[in-house]
């Protein structure tokens, strides 16, 4: 079956300013699509990023907003329909890979309220809040797509140390997919990628680094050209919905 047209359709990439929701703006955009993108604080890099999309010749808008906080959510969704019309994409990208440090959370009952809080409402709540209410849209115009980016880890199951705060909203925002996977079709489908190391975190030691790419069997971060391939693939498709695209280079074969 020939894949989907998306030229002219509108998409709402959370946290589209830099990294891989940049890529995944620029890959659209390349196909035709307008793009609507959040930031919470790289102000410069969207100013960047929307110049680079303006180029594309699409419409673009750029818009910030704090998405632990629904008031925000739901500022986002006026202005973006406002400005661009009905959103017919969601990629919920937006995303905080903080460490956890269970001794320290467990002798600060304040400390680890506010950022299970803060990780529960950026991971969680504000997707399940875009997805529901621009899916019911969707649903209502009779196509949409929502994919969201979860972790490797929610594939298989597993975990890794340092991170459970982190990887418990991951898991969180994996059950969101498959609860409105059901609620919206057949007309919307919603989907998640999970990726393993895409982009290294700046503050890694390059010691460190390739210890990590030596334990992956394709010996490399996945880049985030293939994340941008894979949400493209899955807007594309209509015959998936509810499903996981496995993106780690092989590292959750050998549970890294």
């Amino acid at each position: 079956m020939a894949a989907a047209e998306i030229r002219g359709r509108t998409a709402l990439i959370t946290g589209g300013a830099k990294r891989i929701g940049k890529v995944i703006a620029l890959r659209l955009a390349e196909q035709g699509v307008n793009i609507a993108f959040t930031y919470r604080k790289s102000a410069q890099e969207a100013n960047r990023t929307e110049g680079e999309l303006q180029q594309r010749g699409v419409q673009v808008s750029a818009l910030q907003a704090d998405l632990s906080d629904l008031d925000a959510c739901e500022r986002v969704i006026q202005e973006v329909t406002a400005r661009l019309g009905k959103v017919d994409i969601l990629v919920n990208n937006a995303s905080d890979f903080s460490r956890t440090d269970l001794e320290a959370l467990s002798r600060d009952p304040q400390q680890f309220r506010k950022q299970f809080e803060y990780l529960n409402a950026l991971h969680m709540g504000a997707p399940f809040y875009l997805g529901m209410s621009l899916g019911l849209i969707m649903k209502k115009e009779g196509w949409g797509r929502i994919i969201n980016i979860t972790d490797r880890v929610t594939a298989r199951g597993q975990a890794y140390r340092g991170w459970s705060l982190y990887l418990a909203t991951k898991y969180g925002l994996y059950g969101i997919t498959q609860a409105l996977a059901v609620e919206l079709s057949p007309e919307v489908t919603v989907n998640s990628i999970a990726p393993g190391l895409v982009m290294a975190p700046s503050e890694i030691d390059p010691k460190q680094l390739d210890e990590l790419r030596d334990k992956i069997p394709l010996k490399k971060e996945a880049g985030p050209e293939a994340i941008a391939a894979d949400v493209l693939h899955l807007i594309q498709s209509d015959s998936k919905t509810g499903s996981v695209m496995l993106t780690d280079g092989g590292s959750s074969v050998v549970s890294i």
